[in-house]
């Protein structure tokens, strides 16, 4: 099992896993100055840099051991860390010889760990008798188990879960308090920079919500109500796999009908996008559904086919059981933040 090890002065040991970090610092027997190197990774944080830990401390800020240091600032001083190896082999000089191991810690825009190695895309797993499962539900089917101090790829978020996906390839739905993003134990640049892979839907909104009904619709069972607005991305990142979910209420704001659509396409970074729907061809079969594209993606799908454009209308077109409403709503409740090449490095698409 990988372990995380701790140096305190000029003693170096290793620990089963956060839990027992945690409840170190709450015995005292772990200081906010001692330094910890994460499973698999190659550099090494002071303790308080580890979000978990931070508030476990009973010194804070004004502990002897961090003259100088103020947790989540750009690091620039080298840190020494002395390990005394004896020396072999050279008669008659006896004693011991010192060698002196360097780190930094990162301080906005490498790689955690280097080549090869954990990225701020992926994260590790803290928890013991932790499942991926089916949906983002504690009480749904379990995908797989994942091991403590193993390592997960992000691949989307919703609400309190995220999507994750192992080194074998199993994919499903993690409780986001079961993990620790390895972009929480860079300084304050990193996670500015890649806050919005793991909260992306912090970054974007709904802006310019309206709907109407399409009118000649009383002889029907079902009505077509048309949901037009705009998603609006305040990152650095493109966001995709979004799933919206329509909402119809009565006069007092009771729910009648909710629909839950996932949208292809992309919203452009630091970009706005509409919506629209792309009716089936003419000459497919009956039943096949509309799609729901962002007008970014698109454009980019139809610049040379007109067919497509003559299919593409404005808005969502969104079937309603309920006929007699009041009010309506869209909430994005899913959302990934494609990570660029240096959040990513390796990482599979």
């Amino acid at each position: 099992m990988a372990q995380w090890r701790v140096t305190q002065g000029d003693n170096q040991f290793t620990v089963e896993g956060l839990p027992e970090l945690i409840a170190m610092a709450q015995r005292g027997d772990l200081q906010a100055g001692d330094m910890i190197q994460p499973p698999e990774a190659e550099d090494w944080v002071y303790a308080t840099e580890v979000p978990a830990l931070a508030p476990h401390f009973k010194g804070g800020d004004d502990d002897d051991d961090l003259d100088g240091y103020k947790p989540g600032g750009a690091m620039k001083a080298i840190i020494p860390m002395m390990i005394v190896v004896g020396l072999l082999g050279f008669i008659g000089l006896g004693g011991l010889g010192i060698l002196v191991l360097v780190q930094y810690l990162p301080d906005g825009d490498e790689v955690l760990v280097g080549d090869g190695g954990l990225t701020y895309s992926q994260m590790i797993v803290t928890n013991e008798g932790v499942s991926l499962h089916s949906k983002p539900d504690a009480n749904s089917s379990a995908v797989t188990s994942v091991a403590k101090d193993s390592t997960l790829e992000l691949l989307a978020k919703r609400g309190e879960f995220y999507r994750a996906r192992t080194e074998s390839g199993d994919e499903g739905w993690i409780a986001v308090t079961a993990v620790l993003p390895m972009y929480q134990l860079g300084g304050e640049k990193v996670q500015k920079k890649y806050d919005p892979l793991y909260n992306p839907d912090h970054y974007v909104d709904v802006a310019n919500a309206s709907w109407m009904q399409l009118p000649d619709q009383d002889e029907l069972d079902e009505k077509v109500t048309i949901f037009h607005f705009m998603f609006r991305n305040k990152s650095a990142y493109d966001m995709t796999d979004l799933v919206i979910v329509t909402t119809i209420k009565n006069a007092k704001g009771g729910v009648i009908e909710e629909i839950e659509i996932p949208i292809e396409g992309e919203i452009p970074t630091s970009e706005s996008t509409m919506v629209g729907t792309l009716a089936p061809p003419k000459d497919a079969p009956e039943g096949t559904p509309k799609r729901f594209i962002t007008e970014a993606t698109f454009k980019g799908l139809a610049a040379n086919d007109p067919d497509m454009q003559e299919r593409w209308s404005p808005g969502l077109e969104v079937t309603m059981t309920s006929q007699d409403f009041d009010n309506a709503n869209v909430d994005i409740v899913e959302l990934r933040a494609v990570p660029d090449a240096k959040a990513a490095g390796d990482v599979r698409r």
